[in-house]
């Protein structure tokens, strides 16, 4: 009895169907309803592979950026008095300088300033300048230590200012630059590291007074008073597209 009936159902289903779709009117619309579905396929398709495609390109194609810096200088200032061959190491945290958020240290330059009545005395035929040699330090402060345009020690015995330079971030020099790059976000990646100048920038000074057996119209004197300023240049870059 089951059997029976189940035939019968299959069999009245297969009927309708069968009709169903021996209706023109059914054919048609059945029809244009897949090819509606085909067509919208298709066109996601190619739009989603087309933009895949843009994508890529657009990944691999270098473009001209120009690369310039916001330059902003910080700078510390110490001050005291020398004895003759006396020798002194004074160190400037660099966490003490207030750097701003997204800039970074490119380089620090350093002027040994000696005592400014010296140059009044150089009409003093009699007169002798001090010997000044001052030096940075090699130490594990995070710098280019190994660059050639580094100038790390220097002296002087005329009474004139000594300057000593050290580069800190890779490449700086302050000068705008060219990048082939596809995006801002990779023009830019070269100049966002981070860790370049942590550490102790560390000042040596050494003295030697020269002195005359004879005085002349002014005193001798054993010490001298000198001055060291630090200037640290930090940097914040930005690119823009060369027309």
């Amino acid at each position: 009895m089951v059997d029976n009936n189940s035939q019968e159902f299959k069999g009245g289903f297969i009927e309708i169907i069968h009709e169903i779709f021996s209706l023109k009117e059914s054919n048609l619309a059945s029809a244009f309803f897949f090819s509606l579905i085909l067509i919208m396929s298709v066109i996601h398709t190619f739009d989603w592979q087309k933009n895949y495609y843009d994508d890529a390109i657009d990944a691999k194609t270098e473009k001209d950026w120009a690369i310039e810096f916001e330059i902003e200088t910080l700078t510390s200032e110490y001050s005291e008095v020398w004895q003759d061959e006396e020798i002194k190491v004074i160190d400037f945290l660099m966490e003490d300088f207030s750097v701003r958020e997204d800039y970074y240290v490119g380089a620090i330059f350093i002027t040994i300033i000696p005592d400014a009545a010296d140059a009044n005395l150089l009409t003093d035929p009699l007169y002798q300048c001090d010997a000044i040699a001052g030096d940075i330090e090699v130490n594990d402060l995070t710098a280019q230590w190994n660059y050639e345009g580094n100038n790390l020690s220097g002296q002087d015995s005329s009474c004139e200012n000594i300057y000593l330079n050290l580069q800190i971030y890779p490449e700086y020099s302050g000068n705008s630059k060219s990048s082939d790059a596809p995006n801002e976000f990779q023009a830019l990646m070269p100049w966002n590291l981070e860790g370049w100048g942590e550490g102790t920038l560390s000042i040596s000074i050494e003295l030697d007074v020269n002195s005359v057996d004879q005085l002349g119209p002014v005193t001798d004197d054993d010490d001298e008073e000198i001055t060291i300023l630090v200037e640290v240049h930090t940097f914040n870059a930005k690119a823009k597209l060369n027309n």
